[in-house]
C-alpha cells in the first residue's frame, strides 16, 4: 500500500466523510483511461452507531447512521498542467432519527498550471450543497427545529508562485455561504467572505527557507442588523524545512488583529501561531504533529472565539494489507464578547483499523470519543461513535 498516494487519496474525498468523525483510508486508485482523459470513480459505504447524535449534555439520543456516498473525478493533463472536475453526493439514513437524513453535493473544478520554470498557479472553484447536523451550531441552545439546517456555498482560491529559490506567492480567497432554511434563526449566518495573502520565501540552507506572510480577510454579514463584520489582519514569520529525508515540517509565529466594523464590537488581538511537523522514522510509520492558535466566526455565541488547539496523528502499516490511523487531539475555545466569559475545551480521540482486501476494495473499522468541557450551562457533553466501512476506488 503506497501511503503518500493513500494521504493524497484521502485529502480529495475528505469532503464526502460528512457524517463521521472516523478516519478511513482510501483505496488506490489507478483511474479508467477515456480519450485524453482519466476517470476516478470511488464509493463508500459506511454504517456508525453514535450515542449522542446531538452533542447534548443531559437528553441524549443514539442512532445508527448509514452513508453512502460515490464520487467521480475526471483529469486532464495537458502537458505541465493538470485539469480536474469533482463531484461527490453523501447520503445519509439515521434509523432512529429519519428528519435528520440528509443529501449533500460537493462540486469542484480546479486547474494545476506551471507556466514556466519560474511561474506556477493554482486555481480551484467550489459549489456545495451541505447541512448542519443539529446540535453542531448555537451550542448549548435547545434544538429548536425538527430537521438539519441546509445551505449553499460556492468558494474560489487562486494562488500564484513566483521565483525558485528565493519566491514570492500571492493567495486570494472568496466565498459566499447562504441558508436555505430556519431562516429566522439561519440567516444571521449568510455571510461573504474575502481575503487575500503574500508570502515572501528566503532560502537559508539546501532545503529550508525563512519566510514572511500577511494575511487579510473581510467577513461581510448579510443580515441588516448584524454587528459581526470585521476585517482580520495576521503578520507571520517563520521557517519551512526538511531537515532529514524522515522529517519536514513549517512553523509561523506572528500577531492577529481582528477589528469589527461595528463600535460596539470590541477589536481583539493576539499572538497566533501555525506549526506542523512529519517525522517519518520508517518506511511504513509516521507521525504527524500540528497546533495552531488563531480565530473562528461566532457558531451563535459572541462576537468570535479565539482557539487554541494540537493534535497528534500515528499512521502504520502492519503488513501490505492492514494498517492503522490513530489520533488524539485539544482544542481550547474562549468565545469573545459574551457577558459572561465562556471557554470551550474540546478532546477527541479515535482509531482505525484498515484492510485492505485488494488493490481497489479497503475495509475499515473504528472507534472515535469526544468530550467537550465548558463553564456554559448545558454546553458540555460527550459521544462514543463506532463505524465500520467500505471503500472502493478504481
Amino acid at each position: 500500500m503506497n501511503r503518500k498516494m493513500i494521504r493524497s487519496t484521502l485529502l480529495q474525498l475528505t469532503a464526502v466523510s460528512l457524517c463521521s468523525t472516523s478516519m478511513v483510508y482510501a483505496a488506490e486508485p489507478v483511474g479508467i483511461p477515456m480519450g485524453g482523459f482519466e476517470l476516478y470513480p470511488v464509493v463508500m459505504v459506511n454504517v456508525s452507531h453514535d450515542d449522542n447524535i446531538f452533542a447534548q449534555e443531559k437528553v441524549k439520543k443514539s442512532s445508527v447512521l448509514t452513508t453512502i456516498n460515490p464520487g467521480l473525478k475526471v483529469v486532464l493533463a495537458h502537458g505541465t498542467n493538470e485539469y480536474s472536475a469533482e463531484y461527490y453526493l453523501a447520503k445519509g439514513f439515521y434509523q432512529s432519527s429519519s428528519s435528520d437524513n440528509f443529501l449533500d453535493h460537493i462540486a469542484t473544478v480546479s486547474a494545476d498550471l506551471n507556466l514556466s520554470s519560474r511561474l506556477s498557479s493554482q486555481l480551484q472553484l467550489n459549489y456545495n450543497k451541505k447541512h448542519d447536523p443539529r446540535g453542531s451550531t448555537f451550542t448549548g441552545s435547545p434544538l429548536s427545529f425538527k430537521t438539519p439546517d441546509l445551505y449553499h456555498e460556492v468558494a474560489a482560491n487562486g494562488k500564484v508562485s513566483y521565483g525558485i529559490n528565493a519566491r514570492i506567492a500571492f493567495q486570494g480567497d472568496y466565498s459566499l455561504k447562504r441558508y436555505d432554511n430556519h431562516q429566522t434563526v439561519t440567516q444571521s449566518r449568510d455571510m461573504d467572505m474575502l481575503g487575500g495573502d503574500v508570502t515572501f520565501y528566503y532560502p537559508i540552507a539546501s532545503k529550508s527557507s525563512a519566510f514572511i506572510e500577511a494575511r487579510y480577510k473581510r467577513f461581510d454579514y448579510k443580515q441588516t442588523v448584524s454587528t459581526l463584520d470585521s476585517n482580520e489582519q495576521r503578520l507571520y514569520v517563520g521557517l519551512e524545512w526538511e531537515a532529514t529525508a524522515k522529517t519536514t515540517g513549517s512553523a509561523r509565529f506572528g500577531y492577529l488583529k481582528k477589528k469589527f466594523v461595528a463600535a460596539t464590537q470590541k477589536t481583539g488581538s493576539n499572538f497566533s501561531w501555525e506549526v506542523g511537523v512529519l517525522w517519518e522514522p520508517l518506511s511504513y510509520s509516521s507521525w504527524d504533529i500540528s497546533s495552531s492558535s488563531g480565530s473562528v466566526e461566532s457558531d451563535g455565541t459572541g462576537s468570535y472565539t479565539q482557539t487554541t488547539n494540537g493534535s497528534l496523528t500515528w499512521n502504520h502499516e502492519w503488513s501490505s494489507s492492514l494498517s492503522h490511523t490513530a489520533l488524539i487531539s485539544y482544542t481550547q475555545s474562549k468565545y469573545k464578547g459574551v457577558v459572561k466569559a465562556r471557554t470551550d475545551n474540546l478532546t477527541t480521540a479515535g482509531l482505525t483499523l484498515n484492510y485492505e482486501l485488494n488493490r481497489w476494495l479497503i475495509m475499515n473499522g473504528g472507534y472515535t470519543y469526544t468530550s467537550r468541557r465548558s463553564n456554559a450551562v448545558n454546553s458540555s457533553f460527550q459521544q462514543n461513535l463506532w463505524s465500520l466501512g467500505f471503500k472502493a476506488a478504481i
